[in-house]
């Protein structure tokens, strides 16, 4: 009789735990601005949504949403490439804070199905988030982000009132969105307007993390669990059908050391 764990990798200030068979067949490589003096603690925020983690994935290159959640005036354009289970996609984001419009890039790093690094650059604000998605059940994910804000280098003493701006402004906006991931339903074909090309490509690749020859169940009709995005928002009598995605060995479940 014996007792195997489960591979654990510690790095970045953080604890990855592979929950598949066999070994990984990738890595999750340093994140330095965890350990840069450069950068502040981070901000850290988990919620919990009625949502696959597949579909946290796809928030990032839902290119309408940033106009109706985050203020872009346009959807931004992005630059989507691949390389087995990495990922990335580039792109600018313009948007309007306190009177001021502020143009950044974001720069999206993607390893295997539940760990991405979002890096954003703005004349006031640069800031990396650790986004870590973790499946709890069949129909709820855990999303876990870590933002890390990048000390001003003449007025360092400005960090604090920087990360009230920040909390003011992108919390809120996650919240939101989390509210409208616990109301969606899974569309196996969604309808996509001609500049929504991002989605499509992000599913291809995601498709590598599911269990080859194994068909997606239908969808059928399931009970929301109350969270507190729910409690928030409140019902609305939306249809809550979705299906229940299975993901294979490859997945990679990442959780913040505390203390």
């Amino acid at each position: 009789m014996s007792l195997e764990g489960f591979p654990v990798r510690e790095h970045s200030g953080l604890i990855f735990v592979y929950t598949g068979p066999g070994a990984p067949s990738w890595e999750v490589p340093e994140i330095p601005e965890t350990q840069s003096k450069n950068f502040a603690q981070p901000i850290d925020d988990t919620c919990k949504a009625r949502i696959h983690v597949q579909e946290m994935r796809e928030n990032i290159v839902d290119e309408s949403h940033f106009h109706f959640i985050h203020g872009q005036s346009e959807p931004p354009v992005q630059d989507w490439r691949t390389d087995g289970p990495f990922a990335e996609v580039r792109g600018r984001i313009s948007r309007r804070v306190f009177g001021w419009d502020i143009d950044n890039t974001f720069d999206a790093f993607m390893y295997g199905p539940g760990v991405m690094v979002v890096r954003t650059h703005g004349p006031v604000l640069s800031v990396t988030a650790v986004a870590l998605s973790t499946p709890i059940d069949d129909h709820t994910s855990e999303l876990r982000m870590l933002y890390y804000l990048r000390k001003p280098a003449r007025a360092p003493f400005l960090t604090p009132v920087l990360k009230l701006v920040f909390r003011s402004e992108a919390l809120d906006e996650v919240r939101e969105e989390v509210r409208i991931w616990d109301h969606k339903i899974h569309q196996p074909r969604p309808v996509l307007l001609p500049h929504e090309k991002g989605i499509k490509a992000l599913r291809r690749w995601y498709a590598q993390f599911y269990p080859s020859g194994l068909p997606l169940p239908q969808p059928r009709d399931v009970s929301p669990p109350v969270t507190e995005a729910q409690t928030t928002a409140g019902a609305d009598g939306s249809d809550h059908r979705r299906p229940t995605l299975p993901i294979d060995g490859d997945l990679t479940s990442s959780r913040a050391l505390r203390g």
